[in-house]
């Protein structure tokens, strides 16, 4: 019989691999497109950062500037009498300013009549005041080992033509609150830092520069000593969610393309043991449509050689007229054994139990079966305890089990023609064992044996004819007493099934769970 398309093994794997593929192909777009969505995310985010640091970065700068014109118009270099007013207004005026030095190019102090800041005087010998540009204001920087030193300062020149320096030195308590009057509103969702090269603390603790969504920038002409360093609050949250989200995502696909691989294993071993039934059926159709045909071939030629009267020899003619009752009574056998087969499938023998002694039933259907199996050349042994109990069972069905059991014996005994059947009480159970001296059975098919159709690989077995199904038969007979067959076997050393019932009593056949 030829199997259907669907399970030809080259189109199974086609199929196998085209899915495999698609599924690996579409999980790996969906991992990209995931991780994709999530590094935009996170770009995104950052970008955010990013322009908030830069916008709060240049409104700071922004103001500073603005704050230098109004100190450059409040600042009067033709009156020098005037200088004291305006140093006080400017100190009393929101411009951060603590006291407005003039001086002349050369660093010589013109009002207020005192030394300059040292800071000042250091940076004063590096500022290249022949390079500066008239009316264009610049600042100075200095670091924490010189208390942070701010000012700007301006070249100007009066109407006689004199060039005069006029320093602003800043108040850094003032400047700080300046600038906290810009970071405060972001206090609330970002930690929010400024501080110098050195990585101290200006304004606020310094931020950790290693976590994801950090960001920085310097002051580009103001402050141009400090950064502002700015991270989101909630970024521990944020990465354990795109962390959480990432490892879900690929939780699942790892997922989805576990249970499509374990489909598609599933659906390829239940099509190899859906072809592997077909072919078993196949084999079962044939040996037993051979197993039908041969003996009645042989029944057909010896009738019609009887019928025609062409044998006049009275002894040939009971010879012949045994052939065709030896055939006939196979033939029969192999009827009862799939009607019987197809009884107990359907569980219809289940409970027609009884109170049976398995010892003497053996006995009975030994001496019926003996001669025949003397006839073929066989030593038939037997051990049978007489003591043995009664027990609950279904006699006709133990006599089916035992008969197949019998007949896998003679048939695959080779040459060594020894059988033995023992029967023997053992821990609560009744064993029915038929020992032969054959071919035996490999391990590794020791438990296959008893799957229905199913016979061995051993070439030697498969020239011997059967049905496939006698110790399948005999496997339901075991589970539906509540007992089992047991197989001790090697190969050329013949092989021992054990038929293992346990003995009940009749009290107890309300409580007999039958297996159907």
């Amino acid at each position: 019989m030829r199997a259907p398309f669907f399970y030809k093994k080259t189109a199974v794997v086609m199929a196998i691999v085209v899915i495999v593929l698609s599924t690996a192909t579409l999980s790996y777009l969906s991992y990209r497109y995931t991780v994709g969505g999530e590094n935009k995310v996170d770009t995104t985010l950052l970008q955010q950062n990013i322009s908030l640091v830069e916008q709060t970065v240049d409104r700071i700068e922004q103001k500073v500037i603005d704050n230098d014109r109004i100190l450059y118009d409040m600042t009067d270099v033709n009156d020098p009498s005037s200088w004291p007013e305006v140093n006080e207004a400017i100190k009393k005026a929101d411009l951060n300013v603590d006291q407005v030095w003039f001086l002349k190019p050369d660093g010589t102090v013109l009002h207020p009549v005192r030394s300059l800041p040292q800071a000042f005087q250091h940076s004063l010998r590096e500022l290249k005041l022949n390079q500066m540009r008239l009316d264009e204001t610049n600042h100075l920087h200095r670091e924490r080992g010189e208390g942070y030193f701010f000012a700007s300062y301006v070249l100007r020149q009066n109407r006689k033509g004199e060039k005069i320096l006029v320093f602003y030195q800043m108040n850094r308590d003032k400047l700080i609150a300046m600038i906290d009057k810009f970071l405060r509103d972001l206090s609330p969702k970002h930690y929010v830092s400024i501080v110098d090269f050195e990585n101290y603390g200006v304004y606020q603790a310094p931020v950790n520069r290693s976590v994801k969504y950090f960001y920085e920038r310097r002051f580009p002409s103001t402050f141009y000593k400090w950064l502002l360093q700015l991270v989101p609050r909630n970024y521990t949250e944020i990465e354990r969610d795109v962390t959480n989200r990432r490892r879900v995502n690929f939780f699942f696909i790892v997922l989805s393309m576990s249970l499509t691989l374990l489909s598609l294993a599933i659906i390829y071993i239940a099509g190899l043991r859906e072809r592997q039934l077909a072919q078993l059926k196949e084999d079962f159709i044939s040996n037993v449509s051979h197993e039908l045909k041969t003996p009645l071939s042989l029944i057909r030629m010896f009738s019609e050689i009887l019928v025609l009267d062409k044998v006049k020899n009275e002894s040939t003619k009971q010879e012949y007229y045994g052939i065709i009752h030896n055939e006939s009574e196979r033939m029969s056998r192999l009827v009862s054994n799939l009607l019987d087969f197809a009884s107990l499938e359907r569980g219809a023998q289940s409970k027609n139990f009884e109170q049976t002694n398995i010892a003497r039933l053996v006995t009975k259907e030994l001496e019926a079966y003996r001669y025949q199996v003397q006839k073929e050349g066989f030593q038939l042994l037997t051990r049978v305890d007489e003591t043995v109990p009664d027990t609950l069972a279904n006699p006709n069905a133990l006599t089916l089990a035992f008969f197949n059991l019998l007949d896998n014996s003679v048939k695959y005994s080779g040459d060594q023609k020894q059988i033995t059947v023992t029967v023997v009480q053992t821990n609560g159970f009744v064993d029915l064992s038929v020992k032969d001296c054959g071919l035996g059975i490999p391990r590794a098919e020791q438990q296959r044996i008893f799957e229905k159709f199913y016979r061995g690989t051993d070439p030697r077995v498969q020239k011997i004819r059967g049905s496939g199904i006698g110790l399948s038969i005999t496997k339901h007979v075991a589970e539906m007493h509540g007992g089992q067959v047991l197989v001790d076997s090697e190969p050329g050393f013949g092989s021992t099934f054990t038929l293992r019932i346990p003995i009940r009593e009749a009290a107890e056949e309300t409580r007999v769970t039958i297996d159907e």
